[in-house]
């Protein structure tokens, strides 16, 4: 080999390295970003679920809330802190998140407030929820 040569070979190794470090450091942002949207939209889904939970028992529930900050006088100003969460949703929801959660603050039900949970778990994580679960009925699942 040349002396050409070689320092043509350690220029290019050199290059391909810096390269190669650039574009990992850029992946491994692009991951992070990733993480920390989905970390903050599982927070806020959390939040959101246990808030519709409590809308469909407001006065077993509201008890419960003030104990952990959230002191809502009335079902009316629990459903206003929905309305609220769901317009800040359009930040980072998908478009059947958005759906079923405007159907719970329009009709609270527990068919609505399922059909909103699965929303968020499949924007989360995807995956299938069975008929099998589906078909439990809302009361079979109580604290002891």
């Amino acid at each position: 080999m040349t002396l050409e040569n070689i320092v043509s070979v350690v220029t290019l190794l050199g290059l391909g390295g810096a390269v190669g470090t650039y574009l990992r450091i850029l992946w491994e942002r692009q991951k992070e970003a990733e993480l920390h949207k989905q970390e903050f939209k599982e927070i806020r889904y959390k939040c959101v679920v246990l808030l519709m939970y409590a809308a469909l028992d407001f006065e077993r529930h509201a008890p419960l809330l003030r104990e952990h900050g959230r002191n809502f006088g009335s079902l009316t100003d629990l459903m206003d802190e929905l309305a609220t969460e769901w317009h800040n949703m359009i930040l980072f929801a998908s478009e059947e998140v958005l759906v079923a959660v405007h159907e719970f603050i329009r009709s609270p039900s527990v068919e609505t407030f399922r059909k909103s949970a699965i929303a968020m778990r499949a924007d989360l994580w995807g995956g299938r929820v069975s008929d099998k679960v589906l078909s439990l009925k809302f009361g079979d699942v109580k604290a002891n």
